[in-house]
């Protein structure tokens, strides 16, 4: 009866100060007792979760036990740490920071022994840690932690304590885009945490989840989607899970999206939408309606898409932010992937005019979409002038601007055939990105994006082993950091396939020929297979309509018409836009 405890404790105190003028006056033995009441008063009113009461003993008791030990008290410091640690959970980090300093000053003059008991301590470094991030200096806050893990490190039955440093210094260190750093803590945090928990407990799935996240963030797609897919099985079974459902959802259906898993990707999308929108979280549902209405368009259900396209577009709340924008720029892809280019151009062209700063990050995009229209229309000139436009938009350390830009800017030179220009500029984006000093996965992937420019324009100047050397590079990276069996991966492989067909056809030899060509052929075989089994026929049906008629044109090659006439019968039955390039073929 915590209430009825406060009230007698609050008699005792009155009783223990009657006749007293100054503590300093005050007998030892009724000195402790007093200190004795403000701290029995101090739990009360915590277990009451009267907050500012707590703070209130606090500030009443510190005096008293400055008085009886002085500022190197083992019970000074621990309230201290106590009323700091509170001070910050309460949010008020400008008493907070003063009080947790003036703690750490006083262990670092006591150093190397400590003032008070270890749990004290750690507590104590937790709390300044906290002040650090509330201000966010996060060096000194991973500094900090670095700190603790070395202390726990040294006490006995560590386990729990030691993974729970683990998971923030780590946590820690991922925000400080230290993942490198980060993703070996974070590992060895779960290790621990599935010793001390049960597999299904909320520390393990929050540290499965960190642990998810960095993989994703490095690239390692197929370790964070195991870790995903785990997240996504068990947590609907805990309750007061740590990590909001529908962040991680929604983190899941991104992943699955990159891979691409479209089917799973709208599925996971559609679940964190709704868990969004229970959890009553506008910012995130409209991320999520976001992603949603991009996976939707990525499928090729065009209306659905446009549906929640507009659906953003006509909320009040979200009128010249930055989602609004995001979201007009996507709904003009849409339309041009639909054919209707005038209509996006006009949208285009009404965003690029928009003053609002709401815009700036895609009006680089903006002039780059232009620029790759106006190609489309034959105007190179006007080209280059959007191109020069969305260069001067991007930031000087953005790699993937200056790429995709440059990239658009080589191939309008493939087009009006000045292939040696072309190549130049392919070779500048990749001493630029050298010179930039930067890597890891998307690097990588952008890094390829110029390799396969370089095999095209090779291809286009009859330099077939050139073009097949840069194709294979492409591949490899490919391969490396998205997977076998991703869309973009298969892809390329056919797309190498092709290149090798064009070189044995050179080949004098008829067996060397012949080789080459049956290896080909297993490849593009076996890709077609993959994409026949990937999760959603409709959005490859392309890359299907594409492998069949090259391996038809391989059977025709072969002397095998059977075999051609039925793959052009497969061919007929897949729904074919009447103008695509593929229906004359």
């Amino acid at each position: 009866d915590y209430a009825k405890s406060t009230e007698i404790l609050h008699a005792a105190i009155a009783r223990l100060h009657k006749g007293i003028k100054s503590v300093a006056n005050m007998a030892s033995n009724r000195l402790d007792l007093l200190i004795q009441c403000y701290l029995m008063q101090a739990i009360c009113y915590a277990k009451l979760k009267k907050w500012n009461n707590v703070v209130d003993q606090y500030d009443a008791v510190l005096p008293l036990v400055l008085k009886k030990e002085g500022q190197d008290g083992k019970q000074y410091n621990s309230v201290l740490i106590h009323k700091s640690a509170l001070l910050a959970m309460m949010g008020n980090y400008v008493m907070a920071t003063p009080t947790i300093n003036k703690y750490m000053k006083n262990a670092e003059h006591s150093n190397p022994d400590l003032i008070v008991d270890d749990l004290d301590h750690a507590l104590a470094l937790d709390t300044n840690a906290a002040t650090h991030l509330k201000l966010e200096k996060v060096d000194k806050a991973i500094s900090v932690f670095e700190m603790k893990l070395a202390f726990v490190k040294t006490l006995p039955n560590n386990n729990q304590m030691k993974s729970d440093t683990m998971h923030k210094l780590g946590c820690l260190l991922a925000k400080d885009n230290k993942l490198e750093s980060a993703l070996p803590l974070l590992d060895e945090a779960l290790r621990t945490k599935k010793n001390v928990y049960d597999g299904n407990h909320k520390s393990v799935l929050e540290t499965t989840w960190a642990v998810a996240a960095t993989n994703h963030m490095l690239g390692n797609n197929d370790k964070a989607l195991e870790h995903y897919s785990i997240l996504l099985d068990n947590m609907a079974n805990i309750e007061d899970m740590p990590v909001d459902a529908a962040v991680i959802q929604h983190s899941a259906g991104k992943l699955f999206f990159e891979t691409g898993k479209a089917s799973k990707a709208v599925d996971t999308f559609r679940r964190a939408l709704q868990g969004a929108k229970t959890s009553d979280n506008p910012q995130l549902e409209s991320e999520i309606t976001l992603n949603l209405a991009n996976a939707l368009s990525g499928q090729e259900k065009m209306d659905e898409a446009m549906e929640l396209y507009d659906q953003l577009l006509n909320t009040k709340s979200l009128k010249k932010t930055k989602i609004s924008f995001t979201t007009r720029f996507n709904k003009c892809l849409l339309l041009i992937k639909m054919g209707e280019v005038d209509e996006a151009k006009e949208m285009l062209h009404k965003m690029e005019e928009n003053p609002s700063s709401m815009a700036n990050h895609v009006r680089g995009s903006i002039f780059l979409t232009l620029g790759n229209l106006a190609v489309s229309d034959g105007d190179i000139d006007e080209a280059m002038e959007y191109f020069d436009h969305a260069l001067d938009e991007a930031d000087d350390d953005d790699v993937s601007a200056l790429v995709y830009t440059k990239r658009s800017i080589a191939m309008a030179q493939l087009d009006i055939r000045q292939y040696d220009t072309a190549i130049s500029t392919l070779e500048d984006v990749l001493e630029d990105i050298s010179y930039l000093g930067v890597d890891g996965k998307s690097v990588n992937l952008l890094k390829a994006e110029i390799w396969n420019c370089m095999a095209r324009v090779y291809k286009k100047v009859v330099d077939l082993r050139q073009a097949i050397n840069f194709a294979r590079l492409a591949l490899q990276t490919y391969k490396a950091d998205l997977g076998e069996k991703n869309p973009i991966t298969l892809r390329n492989l056919t797309n190498l396939q092709l290149l090798l067909l064009e070189e044995a056809e050179e080949l004098e030899d008829y067996d060397d020929a012949k080789s080459v060509t049956d290896a080909a052929k297993c490849e593009l075989e076996d890709t077609l297979n993959v994409f026949e089994s990937l999760d959603h026929p409709w959005t490859y049906r392309l890359d299907v309509a594409t492998l069949k008629t090259n391996i038809g044109f391989l059977a025709v090659w072969e002397g095998n018409p059977k075999k051609a006439r039925e793959l052009a019968r497969q061919i007929e039955e897949i729904e074919l836009p009447f103008e695509h390039s593929l229906v004359h073929r």
